[in-house]
């Protein structure tokens, strides 16, 4: 694949997962990293992150000026006190004091040696500086000092590791903090010029020794790893390490032997361990279980799902047939999910990473405590009660901020498969009658909950970082399965070309026969669905034919290529060529359909939050904007499918929980498009995540008394 191909599917990727893209965000570069590790892209992910680290960030700030005391710059090179003086502006850039903002002519020019001797005077001069306001304070850092010299592009990487820890480094803690400013002692020892191979191979083991230096398979990143999730903190965090480290990282191997360890894959592991698994011997069918069957078929809101996928987690009876209601034997059903395997399994798994040097020890003491608080809670406490609500989600609380306290980065990896875990057994405790649903293929929800009026919720439950997207978006058709109107349930599609849903639309809503049949029946169906829900006038009758023009013309250009490639085998070829063949026309229609229709339609359709969602690329595809037609209509004659939404994130030291029911407002969900077909994956069509930020958002936190409140501790009636 073309780098200007990958790239361009790396960013529709990302948009899939985080909505609104910026390559400079911290967490979307690691996301980005994520995904390019995914693809198995290791030569061009370190090419985008030696380029995300070395290019200039949007300021002007830059270190050719040296300070002169009291807020005043000047020039480095520049001698006497008739010299312009500059000061920075309230965006960081510098002005001259008295006239305009200095330009390249400006910039001395001195050769190497004068730039070596030099960045002595101004070093010793930082180093008295801060020494003096170090003992003032009471706080010297003299002894973290080397005496060594650094050539231009040492120094600018030892400054540019420095500059990117310090966006990190509150989050460090004091003995961490300290562990750092030494291994930057050492570092600077093993990047100078003129220490002994001697002081270079001791600084090197030091550094292994200390704060776990390592690399990665390829030798582009710098691993701090007593640092836990702050490991990369030398390339600002960023999945790809930068040039500065790479070049760090040969100087290492020169000195001392250095362990290559794969993160990316650790987190992984533990994800896989962590994964929740009653085991199949606690799956209850309804075939053999008419309790089962009676549950699902009794609900309408079960009763909508197909019933291939009905079937649940359970406690058995005597006589091997579920015991249901789940809240007359609340007890049994809480032991079971503390004895799930899969915590013990990712004791073990997390201990092997211990044992290997690779995650701190305190990782698994956290998980091990948590188990062990858990096996407790039935003893201790009656059940149900409050009470036992209370110190289970308390325990789950422990496990997130000391996960968090010994890795945050591979935190995330186990908290996202025990989100649903932490849900469930706090309501179970309460008396609640809830149950895991036991196909993996259950749309919408991840829990059941029954209320006391016998009414079913199904709840997502997702653990992720504070923002639009948790987890993994929903596939759109899964979610729309639960619409109230059975006609709206299957009108969605997974990717551009598949059968019966040519556009991600199903082709009997807009294909007629002939040319002129289609697009006549295109934009008679786009107008009766924005007609039904109040947004007739989006379009006016010329661009509707226009729409339906271009619409018709890509469609049929879809079908030419997959008759085209009839026969062609195994689908992973198949996918491939008809993804190549497909790409110039592509642009081509985006560009024409994008000039018809403007941002503030697009607005209208699906809401504020998405509408860079629909432009990537400022191109508008046939396919998405049909599909966001179909949910727009979907979302806002859904009544919010039933479903309520939980999300659970960790923030400034506590775990909150977000939760919401779901609206018919298309501004409420995070609506991407994964339109195309891979070899990794089968596209997913419209995806959608809730967010509930299209109106006010509500913060929910439970409370000691195991009561909820919003984010102003007003309470929430659950």
């Amino acid at each position: 694949m073309k780098h200007t191909q990958l790239i361009d599917e790396l960013l529709k990727e990302l948009s899939y997962r985080v909505g609104i893209v910026d390559i400079y965000n911290k967490e979307q570069q690691s996301i980005m990293s994520e995904i390019l590790s995914e693809w198995g892209e290791y030569d061009i992910k370190e090419t985008i992150f030696n380029f995300l680290n070395e290019a200039p960030k949007p300021n002007k700030n830059d270190d050719r000026y040296v300070s002169k005391g009291y807020g005043n710059y000047k020039l480095k090179g520049k001698e006497g006190e008739d010299d312009p003086t500059y000061k920075k502006d309230d965006s960081g850039n510098y002005v001259k004091v008295g006239g305009d903002e200095t330009t390249d002519d400006e910039k001395p020019k001195k050769s190497l040696a004068q730039d070596v001797e030099y960045q002595k005077i101004v070093k010793k001069e930082k180093e008295t500086r801060k020494k003096i306001e170090g003992e003032k304070e009471g706080t010297s850092t003299s002894n973290n000092k080397t005496d060594k010299t650094l050539g231009n592009q040492q120094q600018r990487d030892l400054d540019k590791m420095k500059s990117n820890s310090e966006n990190w480094k509150d989050q460090l803690d004091e003995e961490k903090q300290k562990l750092l400013v030494d291994s930057f002692y050492h570092i600077e020892i093993v990047m100078s010029e003129d220490a002994t191979d001697e002081e270079k191979k001791q600084s090197a083991e030091w550094l292994v020794e200390n704060i776990g230096f390592a690399t990665n398979e390829n030798k582009s990143k710098a691993y701090l790893g007593k640092l836990g999730g702050l490991r990369k903190i030398l390339s600002n965090m960023a999945g790809g390490g930068s040039a500065g480290t790479k070049r760090l990282v040969a100087e290492m191997e020169k000195h001392v032997e250095l362990k290559e360890t794969n993160f990316s894959g650790i987190k992984k592991q533990l994800t896989s361990a962590a994964k929740p698994d009653l085991g199949k011997e606690n799956e209850f069918s309804p075939k053999k279980n008419p309790k089962v069957q009676s549950f699902f078929e009794g609900h309408p809101q079960l009763s909508k799902i197909r019933s291939g996928l009905w079937g649940l987690f359970g406690v058995a009876g005597e006589d091997g047939k579920i015991k249901m209601p789940s809240n007359q034997y609340p007890k049994e059903y809480l032991k079971q999910s503390f004895d799930n395997p899969a915590l013990t399994r990712t004791i073990q798994k997390a201990q092997q990473f211990v044992d290997s040097g690779d995650l701190d020890p305190k990782y698994v003491q956290a998980l091990k405590d948590h188990q062990e608080r858990l096996a407790r809670i039935t003893e201790q406490y009656e059940i149900p009660s409050e009470e036992a609500a209370r110190a289970i989600d308390d325990s789950y609380e422990r496990m997130v901020v000391e996960l968090h306290e010994a890795d945050s980065d591979a935190a995330g990896s186990v908290l996202k498969q025990l989100a649903e875990n932490r849900l469930y057994e706090v309501e179970l405790a309460r008396g609640e009658e809830v149950y895991l649903p036991s196909n993996g293929s259950f749309p919408g929800g991840d829990k059941i909950k029954v209320d006391t009026l016998e009414r079913v919720s199904l709840v997502s439950c997702k653990w992720g970082k504070q923002g639009r997207i948790y987890g993994c978006p929903a596939n759109a058709k899964a979610v729309t399965s639960l619409h109230p109107d059975e006609s709206k349930r299957e009108n969605q599609g997974q990717y551009l070309g598949e059968d019966g849903y040519t556009l991600l639309v199903k082709d009997e809503l807009i294909k007629g026969n002939t040319t002129s049949e289609t697009t006549e029946k295109t934009k008679k169906w786009i107008k009766d669905t924005l007609n039904e829900v109040g947004l007739g006038d989006v379009f006016s009758d010329d661009e509707l034919t226009q729409i339906s023009d271009i619409t018709t013309e890509y469609l049929e250009f879809v079908e030419s290529v997959k008759r085209e490639l009839e026969g062609v085998t195994p689908a992973e070829k198949y996918w491939t060529l008809f993804n190549q063949k497909i790409a110039e026309k592509e642009k081509e229609i985006g560009d024409r359909l994008r000039e018809v229709v403007s941002d503030e339609q697009i607005e209208k359709l699906i809401g504020k939050n998405n509408v860079g969602n629909l432009t990537t690329n400022n191109r508008i595809l046939p396919q998405n904007l049909l599909g966001a037609i179909e949910i727009s209509n979907n979302i806002r004659t859904s009544d919010g499918y039933g479903l309520e939404h939980n999300k659970q994130y960790f923030e400034k030291g506590k775990s909150k929980f977000v939760t919401d029911k779901g609206t018919s407002d298309p501004n409420d969900y995070s609506i991407t498009f994964r339109d195309k077909r891979t070899a990794g994956r089968n596209g997913g069509g419209v995806q959608l995540s809730f967010s509930g930020d299209g109106g006010d958002k509500i913060d929910v936190n439970i409370g000691d008394n195991g009561e909820q409140t919003d984010s102003e501790n007003n309470p929430i009636i659950d």
